[in-house]
């Protein structure tokens, strides 16, 4: 199965062209959800090679970027040597966030990220840890009543699989990385989500479901939400 190290490369390449996949519209609805960010400390947790970052830092925050896989980080930081906007870039992992105090940061955006980490407690507890009272966490991850194990098309209409069975899960055959889905992620309901957030502490402010295009017109591609501490 294919990790991150092995999908950098592929995956900065998917990331910069807006034609493919929905990583542009899980960005606009981040930024959407945080709203002003200007002079404020905003950690993109799980950056990867640092397009979120780059909108943040252009909107006036003070950005720090940190994410578990070398290649996208380098990526980040050539991307900040070409263009600098002022953005710090770490190596390091949701679920232990060590370099980073108590109550350093005004808000963690977090974009298609916290579906990869494991255990959810663990990263959500290190969230709230690093964000300073009333702080705000905005994340976005693929929808997931309509986007885990066995979900489908069938006759141009999306499909529900096996929904309930939350576990890790991936499409890869072996072969070279073509979607996300290759890598796979942790699937989890809709309640259990919910749950998490609130047993760590979080006050749910606001939930929105962008709506896709293509295949996905008409129907939630991710699941946003925005939370404070």
């Amino acid at each position: 199965m294919p990790g991150w190290d092995e999908a950098a490369d592929w995956y900065a390449g998917m990331v910069a062209d807006p034609a493919r996949g929905f990583n542009d519209l899980a960005a606009s609805t981040a930024l959407e959800l945080l709203g002003d960010v200007r002079g404020r400390g905003v950690l993109d947790l799980g950056c990867g090679e640092g397009h979120v970052s780059r909108r943040l830092a252009r909107a006036g925050a003070r950005v720090v970027g940190v994410d578990p896989t070398a290649r996208l980080v380098e990526l980040a930081r050539g991307a900040e040597a070409a263009e600098p906007l002022g953005i710090r870039y770490e190596l390091g992992r949701a679920e232990r966030l060590d370099g980073f105090g108590d109550g350093t940061f005004a808000a963690v955006c977090a974009v298609l990220v916290l579906h990869h980490t494991d255990p959810l407690d663990a990263a959500l507890g290190e969230v709230r840890r690093v964000l300073r009272a009333g702080g705000a966490l905005v994340a976005v991850v693929p929808h997931p009543v309509l986007d885990h194990p066995g979900a489908g098309w069938v006759d141009g209409r999306r499909v529900v699989g096996r929904y309930t069975d939350e576990r890790f899960w991936s499409t890869s055959t072996g072969g070279p990385v073509k979607a996300v889905h290759n890598i796979g992620w942790h699937h989890r309901t809709l309640a259990t989500w919910i749950n998490a957030l609130a047993g760590c502490g979080f006050r749910i402010e606001r939930l929105v479901e962008p709506l896709g295009r293509g295949d996905w017109r008409g129907l939630p591609r991710f699941l946003a939400v925005r939370c404070s501490s």
